[in-house]
């Protein structure tokens, strides 16, 4: 006779061993150097990042502009981020911070950040600042 393999639910969660944690955010960084355009041969950095919200699909895209400063701590300001709700196509368009050497975005305006470097490929969604 064959077993049944049970699923046990102990304060409202869920322990089934046949299941993996599905993945609810991601983020990738790059540069690049454009060929045209009004920054034609000037290094671009790009962070790039998905997140499922209530089911939709939010993508991501954080690119630095011409406005975008490097400081002395290794930091551009004025980087430019869009979001597209793939499901609906509406986007919205905030201003953020990127580091130079991870590519982590961090919108203060929306408490949003997108680290490519987080375990498990990336993490895009909001975060608390600690003081």
């Amino acid at each position: 006779m064959a077993q049944n393999r049970k699923s046990y639910n102990y304060n409202n969660q869920n322990y089934n061993n046949n299941k993996q944690k599905v993945k609810h955010s991601g983020a990738k960084y790059t540069t690049y150097t454009p060929v045209s355009g009004p920054n034609k041969g000037v290094e671009q950095h790009l962070t790039t990042g998905w997140r499922l919200a209530k089911g939709e699909l939010i993508a991501i895209k954080c690119v630095t502009t011409t406005k975008s400063n490097l400081s002395d701590k290794g930091w551009f300001g004025s980087v430019a981020c869009t979001f597209t709700n793939t499901k609906t196509g509406v986007q919205s368009f905030h201003w953020g911070t990127m580091q130079k050497n991870g590519g982590k975005v961090v919108i203060d305006s929306m408490a949003f950040v997108i680290n490519p470097r987080a375990k498990n490929g990336g993490y895009a969604g909001t975060f608390i600042r600690s003081n």
